[in-house]
């Protein structure tokens, strides 16, 4: 059992520390920084005002964004076998 030790606050009242085991993760190096692009960019259709965000690589806005269709990649699922 961890041993119990009395202090004095400031005030003259008492508390108990008890040693606690610490636990926690190691610290690890940040990840790296989200990619910026210009400021003060607009959406390039032609009477559209919407500034551009410096995270939004692309050079419309999302109303004006030419439609992206998926592109599944990576294995397929095997079929399952007969018995």
């Amino acid at each position: 059992m961890p041993a119990r030790v009395t202090t004095r606050s400031r005030k003259g009242t008492s508390m108990r520390e008890e040693g606690l085991p610490l636990r926690g993760a190691p610290v690890r190096a940040l990840p790296p920084r989200n990619r910026v692009w210009s400021s003060g960019r607009r959406c390039a259709e032609q009477g559209c005002i919407t500034q551009i965000s410096i995270y939004n690589r692309s050079r419309y806005c999302w109303a004006h964004e030419p439609l992206h269709y998926y592109v599944a990649r990576g294995r397929k699922k095997a079929a399952p076998q007969a018995a």
